[in-house]
């Protein structure tokens, strides 16, 4: 019996020995990911000026920085589960904690359409490979409204991982956008608005659709954490018969054609302010593309 106990006192050391030399692996491995400053990459060609006005309709409807970083660009937490991670919107103004005084046109368009900060280090969670889409005009335009923003006094500090949050960065399940734009390259340029479904698909790309929806807008569970429903289908096998008018009520008002409420995560309060040639567009798009079961890309 003393001779069980004490192998079985071993195995405990071992199995605690092996649990812990996997936690300090995987805390050294994550705090790299995420401190790892990438080669220095060039921004875009140059902007020019954008339009105050379209940047502010871009933010604010289109392409959902407001649901981040806010109303007045201050930023602030967005994730705040202790378990997956800490996380802070950074403050994009001028005032104290803000970058906005010294961040570069350069270093905003590289963080919104790269997904990699002035220091070089990757943004986590930022929606860069969506953005990687924007036409010059549009991120000149966003870039532009930005600095119209008040100073705000308000410290964003850097991510704090927690347990779940760092094997997700490890086991490549949580992957940073930069990292995606790398691999894949530059994205098509975009069409002029007068082309109706292409435009479509650019607004359904900028506007972070198929971050949720996936690339061929199928549906299933592929963003948000474990008690958010899968994504729908928005192919034609999921909208099915929905008219242009169903469609757009069902994005303005939060309500589908069977009377469901949609779920919080989706931010349709944010999709209302679209104007009807944008949502009419998104529709058309969608109509256009290859039926697909749900949760097939």
């Amino acid at each position: 019996m003393k001779r069980v106990l004490r192998w079985a006192g071993v195995l405990l050391v071992i199995l605690i020995t092996v649990a812990a030399v996997g936690a300090l692996i995987t805390v050294v491995a994550s705090n790299r990911a995420v401190d790892q400053r990438v080669a220095v990459v060039p921004p875009f060609p140059v902007l020019g000026h954008g339009s105050v006005e379209r940047g502010k309709h871009l933010y604010t409807a289109v392409s959902d920085c407001i649901g981040c970083h806010g109303s007045d660009g201050g930023g602030g937490p967005f994730v705040t589960d202790p378990a997956m991670a800490m996380l802070y919107a950074p403050n994009l103004t001028r005032g104290p904690g803000g970058v906005g005084a010294t961040y570069s046109d350069a270093d905003f368009d590289r963080a919104i359409r790269r997904g990699i900060r002035a220091d070089g280090t990757r943004l986590i969670i930022m929606p860069s490979w969506s953005y990687a889409a924007m036409s010059d005009s549009d991120a000149a335009s966003v870039i532009a409204y930005i600095r119209t923003f008040a100073p705000v006094d308000r410290a964003t500090p850097r991510v704090r991982l927690g347990p779940v949050g760092r094997v997700f960065i490890v086991t490549n399940k949580l992957r940073m956008d930069a990292v995606r734009i790398a691999d894949e390259g530059a994205p098509p340029s975009p069409p002029p608005p007068m082309m109706q479904v292409e435009y479509g698909k650019y607004l359904t790309r900028i506007g972070g659709c198929m971050s949720c929806h996936g690339t061929h807008l199928s549906g299933g569970h592929l963003a948000g954490p474990p008690d958010v429903p899968p994504a729908s289908n928005l192919t034609p096998q999921g909208i099915g018969t929905w008219s242009a008018p169903m469609f757009m009520i069902t994005l303005t008002k939060g309500r589908d054609p069977n009377g469901h409420e949609l779920h919080p995560f989706m931010p349709w309060r944010t999709i209302r302010n679209m104007d009807d040639i944008e949502l009419e567009a998104i529709y058309d798009y969608l109509k256009s593309l290859p039926p697909r079961d749900t949760g097939t890309g």
